[in-house]
């Protein structure tokens, strides 16, 4: 039995980097700008896997988004123990 060669392309050629257009886009470049639209930040917590579904499962029924009940959660909470 002999060998047999595969045949492979070989890699394809590097294409050179255009020095013009790199420093076109160097000069129009915008630093990210973002203003804030709402007072709402992310909230990223671990809880118990049933506390996440028990959410899910009222927001829901409720037809109300998560962060609304957790609003409502705490308002209830804070009738309860006082206001933070």
């Amino acid at each position: 039995m002999t060998k047999q060669s595969l045949d492979i392309a070989p890699p394809p050629k590097r294409k050179k980097p255009i020095k013009s257009a790199n420093k076109r886009i160097e000069k129009n470049s915008v630093k990210f700008d973002h203003i804030a639209e709402s007072d709402k930040v992310q909230f990223n917590r671990y809880v118990p896997r049933a506390t996440a579904e028990g959410y899910e499962i009222l927001a829901v029924k409720t037809r109300k988004k998560v962060p609304d009940l957790l609003t409502e959660a705490l308002t209830l909470l804070e009738e309860k123990y006082g206001k933070v």
